[in-house]
């Protein structure tokens, strides 16, 4: 770290502080809020809805990819994507964000105008431009070791749920995950291959019950109110009985069989999440199907 922290560059970037009265609800009302925030970029921390991904740093080709495309897809959906700037993981789901014209916040262990790690630089600049660049540190303050726990407790107090994705034991993200679970924020974990070390910590959360993360789908069947009004809102009253639309035949054929979660029944349909999550919440409010511990069944 102090090897690294030692070639850290700084830019000269405008940055305006906030003061504890001025954050977020959900940042203010954590244990140990921050007295104050210094920010960089246009986006506005408002109420908006806010989901956190981190991961490892050193992550393979298939799990830096599949977090781009996750962040993509919940950025694509109006939420804002929250991690630390830090390479591997949270780098990919900034670029996933960015490139479908998304919201992005990068939680920083450094100065807003100090960039690291150095591998970043293009990426910290499109954020300032385009996103938020925050931390609790002053301009200038070069990264240390301790600031990154402390920094997580900000990543998680701005967020209303939590991804993590490939994640070893005693990994920086599962501070991360403690931090969420104490805030009162839903966890989800992203599980690996079998005896995959990488994502070890991951299996752990699973175990001590965290949701499965597998499809942006498990997000919302989980947290429905974070969906766009459009998407999750029901139509009024309930459809006529045997005149289900196609989508609404084909969710039921597939749940006859058994019960499914929301992650599979995507997967298996050609459909939008916007679709999907809308026709489940149609479904379950003509009383046609009842969800219970995420899964959803047939009535």
């Amino acid at each position: 770290m102090h090897h690294e922290a030692s070639r850290a560059d700084s830019c000269v970037l405008p940055v305006r502080q906030l003061f504890l009265d001025a954050l977020p609800d959900s940042l203010r009302q954590i244990t140990e809020p921050p007295a104050h925030l210094y920010t960089d970029g246009p986006l506005l921390l408002d109420n908006q809805p806010r989901i956190a991904m981190v991961g490892s740093r050193s992550a393979s080709w298939q799990g830096l990819h599949y977090a781009e495309q996750i962040a993509a897809q919940v950025a694509a959906l109006g939420l804002v994507i929250v991690s630390g700037l830090a390479r591997g993981i949270d780098a990919a789901c900034h670029r996933g964000a960015l490139s479908v014209g998304g919201a992005t916040i990068a939680v920083l262990g450094q100065g807003c105008d100090v960039i690291y790690p150095k591998e970043n630089a293009a990426l910290h600049h499109q954020i300032a431009l385009k996103g938020l660049l925050v931390s609790e540190y002053a301009p200038g303050t070069q990264p240390r070791g301790y600031h990154f726990p402390a920094r997580n407790r900000v990543i998680t107090g701005l967020c209303d749920a939590l991804i993590v994705i490939e994640a070893k034991q005693r990994s920086g993200s599962l501070i991360s995950a403690r931090w969420a679970l104490e805030q009162g924020k839903e966890v989800f974990a992203v599980p690996g291959s079998v005896g995959q070390g990488a994502s070890s910590g991951c299996h752990e959360l699973i175990r001590e019950g965290a949701y499965l993360f597998e499809t942006v789908a498990d997000l919302f069947a989980v947290l429905p109110q974070l969906l766009p009004r459009d998407a999750s809102k029901p139509t009024k009253g309930p459809m006529p009985s045997g005149n289900l639309s196609p989508l609404h035949e084909t969710i039921c054929d597939l749940l006859s069989s058994g019960p499914l979660f929301a992650g599979t029944l995507f997967e298996a349909l050609d459909v939008s999440m916007q679709a999907l999550m809308a026709a489940l919440h149609q479904l379950e409010s003509d009383g046609k199907i009842h969800r219970h511990q995420g899964a959803y069944y047939l009535q």
